[in-house]
């Protein structure tokens, strides 16, 4: 499972769309904190992460996964 964290709608479904076609699963979540709600139910096999968000960027994302045990060796 691939999630895309990407607040712009139209790359986010670019991104699915391609990662689809490819044959991977893949979710994707417009803001912070709908990505932090499904790491608590699935944790990806990878994360495609954009850096400028809503609310919190994506570097500040990144380094709380990687400081998470369970999350830190996800390929982001």
């Amino acid at each position: 499972m691939i999630f895309v964290v990407e607040d712009d709608h139209g790359v986010r479904e670019l991104e699915l769309y391609a990662l689809r076609q490819s044959g991977y699963e893949a979710e994707g979540y417009e803001t912070p904190t709908a990505f932090r709600q499904a790491l608590e139910k699935t944790v990806p096999d990878c994360v495609l992460l954009d850096v400028m968000l809503p609310g919190e960027d994506g570097v500040s994302l990144l380094k709380k996964m990687k400081a998470a045990p369970a999350l830190r060796d996800i390929p982001i």
